[in-house]
C-alpha cells in the first residue's frame, strides 16, 4: 500500500483547500475529518468574502484569495455561488461616522477600493435600511460564496486528483521519530497512517492536535450564531451589510457576549442574520437570549423584516488567535508538522490562498505572500 506524502487533519474549508492545492501539485494527500466535511465552522458561516480593509497580512490574503475564487468558480465541480456585490458597513451615529472615515483611509492605504457614504447615499444603496442611520462605508470588492459548496467542491476536486478523503475518522495521536522528533505517522480511530508530513487544519480544535506533538498552538473556540429566515424577495443589494460596530467586535478580545448587525442574502433568498461572538469553550448549544439579541439588532437596521419568519438557527466555533491573525506556518520544533488555522471569522475569505501557501511551503517553493507575521513562532518569541 502506498503511503501518503501528507496527512491533512480537518475537513473544513481550510483543510480541503490544503488538500486541493497539494493534490494539484501532484502530492499524495490523505485528509481525515472527525465528522462530516464542513461540519464545523465552515458549515456555520454566512459566506461573506472580505475586501482588503486595512494594511497588513489580512489585506494580502483576502486580495489573493479573491483572485483564486474567480478561478475556483470555473475549476470546481460544484456551483460555489460566487458573486461580488460589495460589503456595506453602516454608521449608526456620528461616532460611527468618525470610525468610517478611519476605515476609508485604512482601505486606501491597503490598496483597496472604498467609498465613504452619507445618509442619503447609504439609503439609495440599500432602500430597505432604516432612514435614521448616519452614513456608511462601502467596499465594492466584497463578495460571497457558499462555504459548504466550496468545501465540498474542493474535496471532490482533490479526490479526482488522487487524494483520499476520509470522514468520521479522528486523529488520536501523531508519532514522531526518536532522533530528530520528525513526523512519522498519524494514529487514527481507523488505523495508523504512515506519513512524513502533517497539516493541522483542525480549526477551533487545532490546539488539541498541537498537543499531540508537544506544541502550544494558542487557538481558542469563539462561538457565533446565524439566524436563518424563510426565503423572501431581495431585501439587500450588497452581498453583506454590517454595522461599523461589527469591526470592533471582531477584533476585540472581549470575553463577554457581543452582538452586531450582519446580514447576507444568498441566491436561495433566505436572510442570514448575525453576528455574535463569545468565549464559551466548545459549547455549541443555542441560547434563546442570544437569538433574540441578534434578531433585535438586525431589526433595528431593517425594521421591515418584522414580518419575516425565522426558520432555524445554527452555531459554529471560530478559531481565534490572540492577535487576530491566522497561523500559516511550518512548526520549526517538529519537522514535517505544518499549521493552517486561526482565521477566526475570515476562514472562508482566506481559504484558497491558505491552501496554496501551505502547498508551496511543503513542496519547497517560495510562498507568494510573506509569512513572517503568520508564523507559529511569533507566539513563542513573544513569550
Amino acid at each position: 500500500m502506498t503511503h501518503p506524502d501528507v496527512v491533512v487533519i480537518g475537513g473544513g474549508i481550510i483543510g480541503c483547500a490544503c488538500a486541493y492545492y497539494l493534490a494539484k501539485e501532484g502530492v499524495k494527500v490523505h485528509l481525515i475529518e472527525k465528522g462530516a466535511l464542513a461540519s464545523g465552522a465552515s458549515g456555520a458561516g454566512e459566506g461573506g468574502l472580505a475586501a482588503p480593509e486595512r494594511p497588513g497580512p489580512q489585506a494580502d490574503l483576502t486580495r489573493a484569495a479573491a483572485l483564486l475564487y474567480k478561478e475556483l468558480a470555473d475549476e470546481l465541480p460544484l456551483d460555489i455561488e460566487h458573486r461580488t456585490q460589495g460589503t456595506l458597513y453602516i454608521a449608526e451615529d456620528e461616532a460611527d461616522l468618525r470610525t468610517a472615515e478611519v476605515m476609508h483611509a485604512e482601505a486606501q492605504d491597503a490598496g483597496g477600493r472604498c467609498e465613504l457614504l452619507d445618509r442619503a447615499e447609504v439609503c439609495r444603496l440599500e432602500p430597505h435600511l432604516a432612514s435614521d442611520v448616519a452614513g456608511g462605508v462601502f467596499y465594492p470588492d466584497g463578495g460571497q460564496i457558499n462555504p459548504h459548496s466550496v468545501t465540498m467542491g474542493m474535496a471532490l476536486a482533490a479526490r479526482g486528483l488522487g487524494a483520499v478523503i476520509q470522514t468520521f475518522t479522528s486523529a488520536m495521536g501523531i508519532e514522531l521519530s526518536r532522533g530528530c522528533g520528525a513526523v512519522t505517522s498519524v494514529v487514527t480511530t481507523s488505523g495508523r497512517i504512515p506519513t512524513g508530513t502533517v497539516v493541522n487544519a483542525a480549526g477551533a480544535w487545532s490546539g488539541k492536535i498541537g498537543k499531540m506533538v508537544g506544541l502550544d498552538i494558542p487557538v481558542l473556540p469563539r462561538k457565533g450564531y446565524v439566524v436563518v429566515t424563510e426565503p423572501v424577495m431581495p431585501i439587500i443589494r450588497c452581498t453583506t451589510v454590517s454595522e461599523i460596530g461589527y469591526v470592533g467586535a471582531a477584533l476585540s478580545d472581549n470575553r463577554e457576549l457581543s452582538v452586531a448587525l450582519e446580514m447576507e442574502q444568498p441566491l436561495s433568498g433566505n436572510l442570514l442574520m448575525g453576528m455574535s461572538r463569545e468565549f464559551v469553550g466548545f459549547d455549541r448549544s443555542v441560547s434563546p437570549n442570544v437569538v433574540r439579541a441578534i434578531v433585535a439588532r438586525n431589526l433595528r437596521f431593517f425594521p421591515r423584516n418584522r414580518a419575516v419568519h425565522a426558520i432555524r438557527v445554527f452555531t459554529g466555533l471560530r478559531p481565534y488567535t490572540p492577535d487576530s491573525l491566522p497561523i500559516v506556518s511550518a512548526a520549526d520544533a517538529v519537522p514535517g508538522f505544518y499549521v493552517a488555522t486561526g482565521h477566526e471569522g475570515e476562514g472562508q475569505s482566506m481559504a484558497p490562498i491558505t491552501g496554496k501557501l501551505i502547498s508551496q511551503l511543503i513542496i519547497g517553493r517560495q510562498p507568494e505572500i510573506p509569512l513572517d507575521r503568520l508564523s507559529l513562532s511569533r507566539f513563542t518569541l513573544a513569550a
